[in-house]
């Protein structure tokens, strides 16, 4: 038996140098040919049949040669391929830099060697490449202000990273008058967001009569697609029949972009601005209720003069519409500017009203 442990020995060095296995699988070469393997359970087994009580075999250490020790043997092999694997592990992308406009959405794969261990995923500002999901090898990421971020995919000690560069987006907002619209050819203009008009007030039967029509081909088309509500609620009883009204509309939707209360009525500008105020939160928060990013829709000098921006700016997406100005001269809390209301894009017959969107959190 000396001689034996001699041999074990030797060949246990071999082992450790060639494969890199753990200090655990010394002696587990039952079979002698320099490698542990499904060989090696096949070997003890044969052994174990012919019930020996070579204690060389008790590889758990309990004082006894029986089955417990096969499944010793199987469970380090197990963990050793698996550390084996973890070592040669290889990570990939196609792509490794995208740009894209804000509101955007991509998914890429993760191209890897490695079918055991997780990958994990991580943004180095979320703000403007947010991880939606990700689903083993899979990870959908949507780009929300302008800027660049990185994307990183992690496995084991290796890691794959995607840059994002993020321009604003080029936004129409539309509504029945518009008339019938080439979505398509929108989309090959440069526009990759539009705002649709679901509809406006407390009352049923006032849901814009392009909606649904227009809803479909702006999907169809790729755009990103998001929806407003014209208001006339002077009180947040009516804010809240409002809320109502839209969600019959919208119900069942799906949008990239959030659902913009349109405030606009001199009969609301006339208003105190706490009355103001609570009405456009009644309506942004019943609308978040129902599970839809909301914002607020409304001109420069309403929004400033008639209800307290900061306080709603806080919590809510602002639209603002302000024609005449840059987007540099505009408070800093705007994240979408309206810049004309008499903008020409391919596809449209007539003017159109033209936003540039700048952050969606």
């Amino acid at each position: 038996m000396k001689i034996k442990n001699i041999i074990i020995g030797v060949i246990t060095s071999i082992v450790l140098i060639n494969c890199g296995m753990s200090v655990f699988a010394k002696g587990l070469d039952i079979n002698a040919d320099n490698k542990v393997d499904v060989n090696d359970v096949t070997y003890l087994q044969n052994e174990l049949s012919g019930f020996t009580d070579n204690m060389d075999y008790d590889l758990n250490n309990d004082g006894r040669v029986d089955v417990n020790d096969i499944s010793t043997l199987q469970i380090e092999i197990s963990n050793n391929n698996i550390k084996n694997i973890e070592a040669n592990t290889k990570l990939s992308v196609v792509t490794n830099e995208y740009k894209k406009n804000v509101g955007d959405t991509v998914t890429f794969s993760i191209i890897t060697n490695n079918a055991i261990s997780d990958i994990t995923y991580s943004s180095s500002d979320s703000t403007v490449a947010k991880i939606v999901s990700s689903d083993k090898n899979m990870v959908k990421v949507k780009v929300n202000k302008v800027g660049t971020a990185t994307v990183t995919a992690q496995q084991c000690s290796k890691s794959v990273s995607v840059k994002f560069n993020v321009d604003k987006a080029k936004c129409i907002d539309i509504s029945e008058w518009n008339g019938d619209i080439n979505f398509s050819k929108v989309k090959n203009a440069g526009i990759t967001c539009v705002i649709l008009r679901a509809g406006y007030g407390k009352d049923p039967n006032q849901e814009d009569n392009k909606f649904n029509e227009y809803y479909r081909q702006a999907k169809a088309a790729g755009l990103n697609v998001g929806a407003y509500w014209y208001s006339y609620a002077t009180s947040v009883d009516a804010a809240k029949a409002e809320v109502r009204n839209c969600m019959k509309t919208i119900q069942g939707k799906e949008f990239d972009l959030p659902v913009f209360l349109d405030v606009e009525e001199y009969r609301q500008a006339v208003l105190p601005r706490r009355t103001l105020t609570d009405i456009i939160s009644t309506f942004c928060d019943g609308i978040k209720s129902n599970g839809f990013e909301s914002g607020l829709y409304s001109a420069k000098s309403m929004l400033v003069d008639s209800a307290y921006p900061d306080e709603l700016a806080s919590k809510y997406l602002i639209w603002m519409a302000a024609p005449n100005n840059s987007y540099n001269e505009l408070p800093a809390f705007v994240d979408i500017h309206q810049y004309s209301w008499n903008g020409k894009v391919d596809g449209i017959r007539g003017d159109v009203d033209l936003n540039y969107i700048y952050n969606l959190n």
